[in-house]
């Protein structure tokens, strides 16, 4: 009898999942990958990555597919740190892009702007295309908690961090006319 019962059940826990969506298993295959502690490993995070990137290529109109596709341009990012390789850094800004011009209305379209910027700026060494990015995030977003960010990036492009501070010391930042 206790073995029909635990067939009865392996049974029944079969279809649950067989009855699922392939949206619900992409879903639960996401929450699986998030689960695990991803940070350290490359591997994780690329897993992670794929399933975000597959997510929204499968489904553009769901609700969680800006943010999918954001946390996909920040896991390429890492990954693209990590391994030091401009390429990688190349897509993250093309997923941030695709956000961008997918989901112009979305708040992640914002932040996805915002840190396009920032990798131009500050890994790949580009500065007059992290001006150009900074200076369209103020113009379209000018009441964004960002905006004030992105003018202090502008006004310290391709001043290193010890500069910066020291001019912050100096009671000089924000002014142009040291630059």
């Amino acid at each position: 009898m206790k073995k029909n019962i635990q067939f009865v059940l392996a049974l029944v826990a079969l279809v649950v999942v067989a009855c699922q969506s392939p949206k619900e298993k992409a879903l639960q295959e996401i929450e699986a990958l998030q689960a695990q502690d991803s940070v350290f490993s490359i591997e994780n995070m690329a897993k992670e990555k794929d399933a975000y990137m597959a997510f929204a290529d499968k489904y553009p109109d769901d609700e969680r597919a800006p943010e999918f596709l954001f946390k996909a341009g920040q896991s390429m990012g890492a990954i693209a740190s990590q391994k030091k390789d401009m390429t990688l850094h190349e897509e993250s800004i093309a997923i941030f892009k695709r956000i961008q011009e997918n989901y112009p209305k979305h708040h992640y379209a914002e932040e996805a702007m915002f840190l396009t910027g920032f990798v131009y700026e500050n890994h790949m060494g580009n500065i007059a295309k992290a001006k150009a990015t900074y200076q369209e995030f103020i113009e379209k977003y000018p009441k964004s908690e960002l905006a004030e960010d992105a003018q202090f990036a502008i006004e310290n492009l391709g001043i290193s961090p010890e500069d910066i501070i020291k001019r912050a010391q100096e009671g000089s930042i924000g002014d142009t006319s040291t630059n």
